[in-house]
């Protein structure tokens, strides 16, 4: 059934990665609004990759050197994000005033959910075991109205799954003691998590480091 894609969303978006620990960090430092926006390109994001794979795009080959290169950019970014958002108190906190998203915060968020797609290897392989799932069972028929409705509920599910994350942040935040909690939960979480991107991306460049001298000579 289609609908089982809002619940794919729901599941697959539980923000434990970089990108969620930023989010929750920025809505109970900063307020709501300058953590869900990151929620709703996150989602924006999730609805075109959906399309991407499901037309079959995602079965090109890209060259592993420039994907690779892309990668490392994508990686070297999100540090900057992480240790800038992460290690580094916020000015001018307050989450209890509605302060709207600037423009500049705006097209921050959008390259910082760029960079994590492309940095984070496992997004690529979850794409690519669900299409094949879908495929294989026949999940939704193939043509573009079925995509077109698949990916909208998982990009619903990816935000829904968020907003009840920033919620629940909300009220815990109200305790003292489980806010100073939450920040070393929030730092150790994107540590782990980044260590295993970088991880991956060395694996990939021992594996491809003739290719890439190449493109540079």
């Amino acid at each position: 059934m289609i609908v089982f894609a809002f619940f794919i969303g729901l599941l697959f978006s539980i923000p434990l990665g970089p990108l969620g620990q930023i989010m929750l960090k920025r809505s109970m430092e900063q307020g709501f609004w300058q953590g869900f926006s990151i929620a709703i390109i996150d989602a924006t994001a999730g609805f075109t990759i959906s399309l991407i794979f499901l037309f079959g795009a995602g079965q090109l080959n890209l060259d592993p050197s420039l994907r690779l290169i892309a990668q490392i950019a994508g990686l070297l970014f999100l540090l900057f994000i992480g240790i800038k958002e992460i290690f580094y108190p916020a000015k001018n906190k307050n989450p209890e005033k509605k302060v709207p998203v600037s423009g500049g915060r705006l097209i921050e968020n959008v390259l910082m959910v760029i960079g994590y797609y492309i940095s984070n290897p496992t997004i690529w392989i979850f794409w690519i075991s669900l299409t094949g799932f879908v495929y294989q069972f026949k999940i939704i028929e193939k043509n573009s109205e079925p995509y077109f409705v698949f990916s909208v509920l998982y990009a619903l599910g990816v935000l829904a799954c968020q907003y009840l994350a920033i919620l629940l942040i909300g009220n815990i935040k109200k305790i003292g003691k489980a806010k100073a909690a939450l920040k070393y939960l929030s730092s150790g979480a994107f540590v782990v998590t980044f260590s295993y991107f970088f991880y991956i991306t060395l694996i990939d460049l021992s594996a491809h480091w003739s290719e890439i001298v190449q493109v540079f000579q």
